[in-house]
């Protein structure tokens, strides 16, 4: 098992520990310096408001939010079709494609933010969330970082985004949701084209285990088709 490997499952194991905001802050920032990041940041944006978690300096996201620079941040602002993880870097004149975008990245280079990872995640309509990982300085191996250990990042911002609006979404104990956390799991995978070989291999899990599962989740939406499953936890915000 490699330092990476061995990071997201540790990671993994104090998820399903984690209960408040500092739990979460705390198991993310562990896996953010075991991966060699120095921030991280979860932003959720769903009908009810924004959710900021991040070991970033407090006098910046309070910046970042009085500034509006969370209307305008091309990286959260990327079509949801395109890649979902975006490497950005703060000094890279092609990060910004206006002069406000370019004032965003500038301050945050005031605070050393630099350069780093984007990961978009699966949610449903009105609703948006990301996870990132950031530096103080340009890697000149972070894409290569990137590509290697695209599946497992994104499967960090997956299991990420779905402990937190499990456990501390504020609207979480007036809803009921249908699905168990794997469920959503190979349902958010199913709806980013992967297959139940793909998902098994990333979750650990044998394919037929993947097929139960998903099984599950559709009859537990009463769902005529496993894609018209990943519509309906799509629409009510259950990925």
């Amino acid at each position: 098992m490699n330092n990476v490997d061995r990071a997201y499952n540790e990671f993994l194991e104090c998820l399903h520990t984690a209960i408040t905001e500092d739990d979460f802050r705390r198991v993310a920032e562990r896996v953010a310096h075991s991966l060699g990041f120095r921030w991280f940041a979860y932003f959720g944006r769903q009908p009810h408001g924004v959710n900021l978690i991040s070991s970033y300096p407090k006098r910046w996201t309070d910046h970042y939010f009085e500034e509006g620079y969370d209307q305008i941040d091309p990286v959260l602002r990327k079509p949801r079709l395109a890649n979902p993880i975006t490497l950005w870097d703060g000094r890279d004149p092609r990060s910004a494609n206006s002069p406000k975008e370019r004032r965003m990245f500038d301050d945050a280079l005031s605070f050393r933010i630099r350069t780093g990872l984007t990961i978009r995640i699966p949610a449903g309509q009105n609703q948006f969330a990301a996870f990132t990982l950031a530096v103080d300085d340009r890697s000149l191996g972070l894409d290569r970082f990137m590509e290697s250990a695209r599946d497992l990042l994104q499967m960090v911002g997956i299991n990420y985004h779905a402990h937190v609006t499990a456990k501390i979404d504020p609207l979480a104990a007036e809803r009921v949701i249908p699905l168990t956390q794997r469920e959503r799991q190979c349902l958010a995978w199913t709806s980013h084209g992967k297959t139940m070989q793909d998902i098994a291999e990333m979750l650990k899990l044998s394919p037929r285990g993947v097929k139960f599962h998903l099984d599950n989740a559709r009859q537990n939406l009463s769902a005529l088709t496993l894609p018209h499953a990943v519509a309906l936890a799509l629409r009510q915000g259950l990925l």
